[in-house]
């Protein structure tokens, strides 16, 4: 298997999603409820200030019914289209704030279980990547203060070795 994940963390694959019903599960969700997310360019997430960030878009919800999802950092991921990585950020904090639950890693945790127990039941493989995307990349920013610069090739490293994954990319 190890082979296929480097693969897929290939340059010549970075369009290639990790799974695609993985992805129009996403889509699907996403149109859904559409009308509740405005893109931005802007990233206002504070890592210095992390539950003041969770208030803050908490805030910004309550009073305008729309979350606010970042659009950068999006050509590298395991969905191997920006507008899918968009989708996944517009379920994922959804879930935070539609469930009250802040960034820190248990709450991360929380959220990654909640959106795991979303999918199929025999969606295996699909569990394990929303791990990695959640669970692997939060374990990630807090081991080394930074966050995965290279989404598509830390996963692959996840799948394969998720202790040697968290080391620090170059």
């Amino acid at each position: 298997m190890k082979s296929k994940y480097l693969f897929l963390a290939s340059k010549q694959a970075k369009n290639i999603p990790f799974s695609e019903k993985l992805n129009e599960f996403i889509r699907l969700w996403f149109e859904a409820r559409k009308d509740t997310f405005v893109f931005t360019n802007e990233d206002n997430f504070n890592a210095e200030d992390i539950e003041g960030t969770f208030e803050n878009h908490k805030k910004i919800y309550r009073e305008t019914g729309k979350i606010h999802i970042w659009t950068g950092e999006s050509d590298n991921t395991i969905f191997g289209d920006r507008k899918i990585n968009h989708y996944f950020r517009a379920w994922h904090d959804y879930i935070h704030l539609n469930y009250n639950l802040g960034y820190s890693i248990t709450e991360e945790s929380i959220v990654c279980n909640i959106q795991r127990d979303m999918l199929p039941k025999e969606w295996v493989f699909e569990k394990d990547l929303i791990n990695a995307e959640i669970i692997g990349q939060a374990h990630y920013f807090y081991m080394n203060n930074d966050f995965v610069k290279n989404q598509r090739l830390f996963t692959a490293n996840y799948l394969e070795d998720s202790i040697n994954a968290l080391k620090k990319q170059q």
